[in-house]
């Protein structure tokens, strides 16, 4: 076990964390180690070179964002390239889109996580070699169909909006968030799931995320604009990266518009599909 076991390194002030994962961690033969202030986790990165760090961002009295981007920029390849899992306090969007844009491997919700989720979580990323690829920032953070301005409506009611995503929790927020402003909404888990919902339930808009389990966002986009009678439904891409060959692919093939996850809060979101499903203006 000795070459097998790997090395992680839990950041947080929350003993709950460390006593519901740390057993589970150790069961599969790798050491766990931890950090509860910015010191002792630069100091331990230094020493320990751990094979992964899992980093809360909600440690009293911590930036922990600091101890992020200083494993970013480090002159080390090997702290640079370290695999992060963030733990949110409750899945805020603007912290998840600030990790995005550092390189975050994944991510969970303090207080409502399942044990065996994170587990499969450092399962899944400790053994890939992977580098993570640098974003390029785009002049321009997102590329839409010309849309005349619009007043923001009040009520939504009756619009159907159709969400595919394959991250629970985003897209449950997602519904959660949309229901409210009183739109009428389904969802759909992976990309062959949302092409038969869409095709169902003919929606007013989609609401769809690139990268799915099965086909992808951009196979459903396809498949939706060769059927007729999603000929009016309204297709919003969703990806966590922004490169510019992604979003004129998507608008080529007939995309509405095209978000970067990184750059749009969800409330942002919304309100951008509140003008996207306004009625033309009348003349």
């Amino acid at each position: 076990m000795q070459g097998l076991g790997k090395k992680i390194l839990i950041i947080t002030g929350d003993q709950s964390i460390v006593n519901r994962i740390v057993g589970q961690i150790s069961s599969l033969g790798h050491e766990t180690f931890t950090a509860h202030n910015e010191s002792v986790a630069i100091s331990s990165i230094l020493e320990l070179h751990p094979d992964m760090i899992i980093l809360d961002l909600n440690i009293e009295g911590v930036d922990s964002f600091q101890i992020f981007e200083w494993v970013r920029q480090n002159a080390s390849k090997e702290i640079s390239d370290m695999p992060v899992i963030i733990a949110t306090e409750g899945g805020d969007l603007m912290q998840i889109s600030r990790a995005i844009k550092l390189g975050v491997k994944d991510y969970f919700v303090k207080g409502a996580f399942d044990v065996g989720q994170v587990v499969e979580k450092v399962k899944k990323h400790i053994e890939e070699i992977h580098v993570t690829p640098t974003l390029q920032t785009l002049e321009v953070a997102t590329v839409v169909a010309q849309v005349p301005p619009v007043t923001l409506p009040t009520r939504s009611a009756g619009i159907k909006v159709l969400v595919v995503e394959d991250d629970k929790f985003l897209r449950d927020l997602s519904v959660q968030k949309l229901t409210k402003e009183n739109f009428v909404v389904i969802s759909a888990v992976d990309g062959e799931q949302g092409i038969a919902m869409a095709e169902k339930e003919i929606p007013d808009l989609i609401l769809l995320d690139i990268l799915l389990p099965g086909i992808d966002g951009f196979e459903v986009l396809r498949r939706a604009r060769a059927n007729p009678a999603l000929a009016q439904t309204k297709v919003a891409m969703l990806s966590n990266f922004g490169q510019r060959e992604d979003i004129e692919k998507a608008l080529k093939a007939g995309a509405n518009q095209f978000f970067v996850k990184a750059n749009y809060t969800l409330p942002e979101i919304i309100d951008e599909v509140k003008k996207m499903t306004m009625p033309p203006a009348q003349h």
